[in-house]
């Protein structure tokens, strides 16, 4: 059996994008665009994003196994 290592930050990130846009892609935009050039999520779907990405990390780390 071989271990593998996943970046949990990275994981909540993108399971939390996913559901985002997965249920707010339907004709309303979900991104703007900031003065710099950048392009980020509108404060309310940061707002869900955030709280999206809190549960997703969580359960990724109340999932870990133990080192052996």
């Amino acid at each position: 059996m071989s271990n593998i290592t996943i970046n949990h930050v990275e994981l909540a990130s993108e399971l939390a994008h996913i559901e985002i846009s997965r249920y707010f892609s339907s004709g309303n935009s979900i991104y703007i665009d900031n003065n710099d050039g950048c392009t980020q999520y509108t404060t309310e779907i940061q707002d869900i994003f955030n709280g999206l990405y809190d549960m997703y990390y969580e359960l990724i780390e109340t999932t870990k196994t133990k080192q052996l």
